[in-house]
């Protein structure tokens, strides 16, 4: 690619060196018009090559997310988790109360996305930018929750905050675990 764009700059030179040499005035304008055109889509083409361009390589990336823990371990009835410097953490699907997904505007331009999980006695939000392995995480937990897609994403405050719920326990299964405790 870069080797093109070469070809084009030494062409352009040339073409406006040797003008006067074509016969035509539209030759030496066609010349031109072929040079910045290709330059333009070399160039387009250089800025976006580090995209995936296939199906196979993309799929081949989404096959690797799915595939790797990272920061959580899971068995049948839970999965440990461990975040920053605390100890490593053991949360069973049955004691989940409600996940929610959300959003949050930070800055200007930058968006932050995660996971929210509330249990009886506490709240766990997990980042997508800083917790390595969501992708399977959501998909363990969307394994073990009966998880509802339909709920519409909701404001929360003026700061930009959304939520979707993704799952909820019933309350009536709420209020008695938490006489029981």
């Amino acid at each position: 690619m870069k080797k093109m764009v070469f070809i084009c700059i030494v062409v352009l030179i040339s073409v406006y060196i040797f003008y006067p040499v074509f016969d035509s005035e539209g030759i030496s304008y066609l010349i031109i018009f072929c040079c910045f055109a290709t330059l333009c889509f070399t160039i387009a083409k250089i800025m976006t090559g580090n995209d995936p361009a296939d199906y196979e390589s993309t799929e081949k990336e989404m096959n690797r997310r799915y595939s790797e823990d990272e920061i959580f371990s899971y068995n049948a009835e839970g999965f440990y988790f461990k975040k920053e410097s605390k100890p490593k953490q053991y949360l069973k699907y049955s004691d989940i109360i409600e996940v929610n997904s959300f959003s949050i505007r930070f800055l200007q331009d930058q968006i932050q996305s995660g996971l929210e999980i509330i249990t009886v006695n506490e709240k766990y939000e997990f980042l997508d930018q800083y917790c390595t392995g969501m992708e399977k995480f959501t998909e363990k937990l969307s394994e073990n929750l009966p998880f509802h897609q339909n709920d519409e994403l909701k404001m929360m405050n003026n700061n930009g905050l959304k939520k979707r719920n993704l799952y909820l326990r019933s309350y009536e299964n709420c209020f008695t675990e938490l006489h029981n405790n």
